[in-house]
């Protein structure tokens, strides 16, 4: 036999043996169920989901499930630990994993791939991918809805004492500050330096109302071409800065948006509602300063977007508003 024929029959038989092989492996792959869930599967931005990973197995595997593939606009905010429970006859096991997820863009997500990966107790091990749940995401703002929602009422916390149980002591000292409280704002008026107190302090919600209008306005906008997008976009950040502004105390129009982004954690603005924020900024940014031009939809979603940056940074209550213009 010559050396050709002899390497040519070796690399058949090599072939051969590799097929085998890999069609062994895939039969010697160990029977589970993979079952993966959200609740709930609707939420809000910055909402709270949970994704849960149940995988039903034989006793003689070690399963470990991975965390979720990092998609953009979610992140994994918790990992709860690994729950197993074992079937009554300890024929068969079910282990339990939990990842706590929060989405910061609308419509429909997909939360991210798991990899389930297992092990034998003869050393064999391999993994299969699985593919999560999508996730919608739904604005807070309905559609057409142009009405202030009613504030929530004050929690009332148990035990707390009536106001007429309050001791003398405690009446007497309120009168003290309210008397003082009164005495500065008359000589402040008297002087003519009334101190200034934001819009929303003294009408309830009209910092709102004012931004609300300027973009039901933008509403019918008709974006035919650069200079409308423009335009557009330009109304929607001094809209949403200028909301800022009046909202948390700060000069928020005369910040870049990474001046804004650093400035937000001191002026108590929450996190979520100022990822949004600023992902809203800067693709304002984008359109008004290198003049991109996006589609009509994501101009469209884009002012939803601004609503909702409106929608979550009302104040839970009136005194809060009324503690703000004390503070400044």
């Amino acid at each position: 036999m010559s050396r050709r024929a002899a390497v040519a029959l070796l690399a058949i038989v090599l072939a051969l043996a590799a097929i085998w092989t890999s069609g062994a492996s895939a039969q010697e792959a160990p029977p589970f169920e993979v079952t993966a869930t959200l609740q709930p599967r609707a939420a809000t931005l910055g909402e709270h989901v949970q994704l849960t990973i149940t995988v039903r197995h034989a006793v003689d595997l070690l399963i470990t499930v991975s965390e979720p593939a990092r998609v953009s606009d979610i992140e994994l905010v918790a990992v709860e630990p690994e729950t197993v429970t074992f079937d009554d006859d300890r024929a068969g096991a079910t282990a339990t994993y939990v990842f706590v997820l929060a989405a910061f863009q609308l419509g429909d997500l997909h939360t991210g791939d798991v990899e389930v990966f297992w092990l034998r107790a003869d050393g064999s091990a391999g993994s299969s991918v699985v593919r999560s749940p999508i996730l919608s995401i739904t604005p807070v703002r309905a559609e057409g809805d142009e009405e202030l929602r009613p504030l929530k009422a004050q929690a009332v916390v148990g035990g707390a004492p009536a106001w007429w149980q309050r001791t003398e002591l405690s009446l007497g000292f309120a009168l003290l500050l309210a008397s003082v409280a009164a005495g500065i704002w008359w000589w402040c008026r008297r002087a003519g330096r009334i101190v200034a107190t934001p819009a929303s302090a003294v009408t309830g919600a009209s910092s709102e109302d004012h931004a609300r209008a300027h973009l039901d306005r933008l509403s019918g906008t008709a974006l035919v071409d650069r200079d409308a997008y423009q335009h557009f976009y330009a109304e929607i950040s001094l809209t949403t800065r200028a909301y800022l502004a009046d909202r948390y105390g700060f000069n928020a129009t005369a910040l870049t948006t990474t001046e804004l982004e650093r400035r937000a954690e001191q002026a108590g603005i929450g996190r979520w509602q100022m990822r949004l924020a600023i992902g809203l900024l800067e693709r304002c940014d984008a359109a008004v300063y290198a003049r991109s031009q996006p589609d009509p939809a994501s101009a469209d979603h884009d002012l939803t977007v601004a609503y909702e940056v409106i929608e979550l940074s009302r104040p839970r209550y009136r005194g809060e508003q009324l503690g703000e213009a004390v503070g400044e």
